[in-house]
């Protein structure tokens, strides 16, 4: 399963063999969760405390909003078993198995109606599908908040093209990948980008590179020469993957909380941070992302578009 993620870096002139090394990379606003780390990592496999990050965007006419849902190999398979057992409970899917999008949720449409069906089915006081939507938009929100050692990161940019916020969210994460200069340091070798467009993907490439040649002295764990210290992105339906999904109600959360009215645009603070932080967790980690991308770059040389980002 793990060998048809590729690798981005560049490739050895003649060779046709792909030159990276994946190497560790670190962020202590990951903290003491991370256990380990070897210098070579295989080529093939995710290990139990390497993060996966799934994104996915939330935008209007004006402003784009990306989130990513950082989640440790080691929780993905106990994670999306809660998830299912969850939809399950909430909106009575047998399966679990039901597609989660956050518009629907807000306009009382799709999965709304499911809820709503679920809640009388339970006994509670009449209510619309809108009222039953938004409602399990908070439980849901909560439930993501709840999730061993997840972390939210999350970036808006005043722009139509969904892909410039993307690139920014990709160079806001690297920031805080190379904050940390000692072992041990937690991997994030792979990103799962909601939807079939490819430019998102060709973002992420490039951003890596870019971002390794504007820094080359901050990665202390990439050796000179034409080394990589991150791995590349997948496109992924959203129907077919429940982390995707929480990526999609976090970068709903994230709109409402910047272009809403309340009380929706308190759910992002309410229901996700504040609910963490009750946790002993602090999983949002967008500002201190952001503020170390500015650290690096104080005048943007490195073209992220940092000076026009928003964070929730």
């Amino acid at each position: 399963m793990v060998s048809q993620y590729c690798s981005v870096g560049p490739r050895k002139r003649g060779s046709g063999l792909s030159a990276v090394r994946p190497a560790s990379v670190g962020l202590t606003l990951f903290g003491r969760e991370q256990t380990c780390e070897a210098r070579r990592v295989p080529k093939a496999g995710l290990r139990n405390e390497d993060y996966v990050a799934f994104l996915d965007e939330s935008g209007t006419d004006r402003l784009q909003v990306v989130s990513g849902v950082l989640i440790p190999v080691r929780w993905l398979r106990p994670a999306e078993h809660r998830w299912r057992s969850f939809i399950r409970t909430e909106l009575g899917s047998r399966s679990g198995q039901t597609e989660v999008k956050s518009r629907q949720l807000m306009h009382g449409e799709g999965v709304s109606l499911h809820a709503q069906s679920a809640m009388l089915a339970s006994g509670h006081a009449p209510l619309t599908a809108k009222a039953a939507g938004r409602q399990f938009f908070r439980r849901a929100l909560e439930h993501i908040a709840g999730i061993a050692e997840v972390r939210v990161l999350t970036v808006a940019l005043p722009t139509t093209h969904p892909a410039d916020a993307y690139r920014l969210w990709f160079w806001m994460v690297y920031a805080a990948l190379v904050e940390k200069r000692n072992a041990p340091r937690p991997r994030l070798p792979l990103l799962v980008i909601d939807g079939e467009d490819s430019s998102f993907r060709r973002a992420q490439e490039l951003v890596a590179y870019r971002f390794y040649r504007q820094f080359p002295r901050c990665q202390p764990y990439v050796a000179p020469g034409p080394k990589w210290f991150v791995r590349g992105a997948v496109l992924q339906d959203s129907k077919l993957h429940p982390f995707v999904q929480m990526a999609d109600l976090v970068a709903g959360a994230g709109r409402l909380a910047l272009t809403g009215r309340t009380p929706p645009m308190l759910w992002y603070e309410t229901h996700l941070r504040n609910h963490g932080e009750a946790r002993g967790r602090d999983i949002d980690v967008s500002a201190h992302a952001l503020a170390l991308l500015k650290r690096r770059s104080r005048t943007d040389a490195c073209g992220s578009g940092w000076p026009d980002a928003k964070v929730p």
